[in-house]
């Protein structure tokens, strides 16, 4: 449709003058009121339709319950026609029981089975017969409402077509006021054609309405006539049942009155064939006229449909186009809102990963600054203690053997002594020096005291010894187990230290994705921006070729 207006417009464009604003801008209020003006319109009519709709309803339920009452009736006939016919069976029982005793030959005999072959056949056909006039008063009880419905839509499309054309002459009112009087007379002719339609249409409800009032005349009295037969036939069975308990039986059955009962019940079946028919030809008939006023209704709405779109085609088109521009708008400013709330989420997610990610580096960086300043101070204390444990060694292994004066012996082993005692036992030692030291006042003999002074300090040199390795060597362990606990923390300090680097590594390759990643959101931000704008300029392009082609159309139509 648009590319269709727009090389309409290309090829009248050539000598078109350009509308003022103030004109454009009364038109597009002038189509805003026509188009608010029959939306009301369409609101009231939709109304009305349903309102009908629920009459229509009301309707329905109503003759359903006509057809109900009608059902009762014909079940409490049907109810009757059962119970003469079991009487005439127990009168049949009882005059064959009774025939041993009656004086009747077997003619009488003959014409009792015979005239009950012809009551059973009666019976048979009036059972079908009230079975056929239920079905007809149903196909009469739907075509009556079907009939209706159509009355009732075709009343609602005449009253629709009469407001259109009220609404089409104010329209070609308020949009002749320009023109010169031939438009005037060229545009009154569509309008006098529909009146003329109208008229038709009128004419043809009025002949259906009298063709349904016939009909039910003649049904009704079809329906007063079948009443009056049943009655009769049921007067007549009764009598003679009764008549038969009193009399005899030449008197009940005679041939007269069984060929009566035949020719009666020959006449209710061709009466009832005749008018079966005519209800067939009258409903056809009057269904082919019901499509042919269809039909016509139909042809003549779709031609006020188009002379209504026509009419409206600038109009549609000019709603298009600002409701497409606001759409447009409210996009760009929603696409806008979100973008700008996505940004800023986006924005603080990463500045409060950013800063957490720096309080968590300076915390771990700080701990592990401090567990290496420990470490290094457990490293200078275990050197220290490793030097001195070796300089003891070396001090244990450099001593020197004693040397054998008599003069000096006795000083020399109570120095050694006294240097043991006091790195183990000093206070048992130092008594035990004293003690030695003693003077009893006897004079030993000088070659077996001294042999045995000897031997003693020998023995005691040698324990003093022991007891020194012994203890250096527990300290040695001790040093050596320390050692190894410090080069597993060590070692463990370092694999922290790594993970430490790793980790800010890791932040660092997040922070520059992020980064990356807000460069991207920019950069899109500014691409449907510039989308944004290219459509707008577009769309104003469009609405402004869409003004120019309808004033262009309007100066055409002022000069005709």
């Amino acid at each position: 449709m648009n590319e269709g207006l727009f090389s309409k417009h290309s090829s009248l464009n050539a000598g078109a003058i350009p509308a003022s604003a103030e004109e454009l801008s009364q038109r597009y209020t002038k189509l805003f009121q026509q188009y608010s003006r029959l939306k009301a319109q369409h609101a009231v009519l939709k109304k009305a339709e349903q309102a009908s709709n629920v009459a229509l309803q009301g309707n329905l339920k109503e003759k359903e319950k006509e057809l109900r009452k009608l059902q009762e009736q014909l079940d409490l006939l049907s109810f009757h026609n059962e119970r003469l016919t079991k009487r005439i069976q127990a009168v049949q029982e009882s005059d064959q029981k009774g025939n041993h005793f009656s004086i009747l030959g077997g003619s009488v005999k003959k014409e009792l089975a015979k005239s009950t072959q012809a009551l059973d056949a009666a019976s048979l056909d009036l059972e079908q017969k009230i079975k056929e006039n239920e079905r007809l008063h149903e196909e009469l009880t739907e075509r009556k409402l079907e009939f209706t419905d159509g009355i009732n839509t075709l009343q609602k499309q005449i009253k629709d077509l009469e407001q259109r054309v009220q609404e089409l002459q104010v329209e070609n009112t308020q949009f002749n006021q320009s023109n010169t009087g031939e438009s005037s007379t060229q545009e009154a002719q569509p309008e006098q054609s529909l009146k003329r339609t109208i008229d038709e249409l009128q004419l043809n409800l009025s002949q259906k309405t009298q063709l349904l009032e016939e009909l039910e005349q003649t049904i009704q009295q079809n329906n007063s006539h079948l009443l009056l037969e049943i009655r009769s036939l049921r007067t007549i069975l009764l009598a003679k049942v009764d008549d038969i308990e009193n009399t005899s039986l030449k008197d009940v059955l005679s041939e007269s009155s069984l060929k009566t009962l035949e020719d009666e019940a020959n006449n209710y079946i061709h009466s009832i064939g005749n008018s079966t028919s005519e209800l067939k030809i009258s409903h056809e008939t009057w269904r082919e006229e019901f499509v042919k006023a269809s039909t016509e209704l139909q042809e003549k709405k779709k031609e006020l449909d188009e002379f209504l779109e026509r009419a409206r085609q600038g109009q549609d088109d000019a709603s298009l186009f600002t409701t497409q521009i606001k759409e447009l708008h409210d996009k760009y400013d929603q696409e806008m809102k979100q973008l700008d709330e996505k940004h800023k989420e986006k924005m603080n997610q990463v500045n409060t990963r950013y800063e957490d990610q720096l309080k968590e580096y300076l915390s771990t960086k700080d701990d592990s600054m401090n567990k290496i300043q420990q470490l290094e101070m457990l490293n200078d204390a275990l050197k220290k203690e490793n030097t001195k444990l070796e300089q003891e060694i070396e001090q244990i292994h450099t001593t020197k053997p004693f040397k054998i004066d008599n003069e000096t012996q006795t000083d020399a082993v109570i120095e050694k002594k006294e240097n043991t005692e006091n790195v183990v036992y000093p206070k048992e030692e130092q008594e035990e020096v004293e003690e030695a030291f003693v003077y009893t006042g006897v004079d030993a003999q000088p070659s077996t005291v001294k042999q045995e002074e000897k031997k003693e300090k020998d023995d005691d040199n040698q324990e003093n010894i022991q007891m020194l390795k012994l203890f250096y060597e527990q300290k040695i362990k001790n040093m050596t187990e320390k050692l190894q606990k410090t080069d597993s923390k060590v070692v463990i300090f370092a694999e922290m230290y790594k993970k430490a680097k790793e980790k800010l590594a890791s932040e660092e390759k997040d922070k520059q994705v992020m980064i990356s990643e807000i460069v991207r959101l920019d950069n899109e931000v500014k691409r449907i921006k510039d989308l944004l704008n290219t459509e707008e300029s577009n769309y104003q392009k469009q609405i402004n070729l869409m003004t120019e082609y309808i004033a262009t159309i309007q100066e055409q139509q002022s000069d005709r």
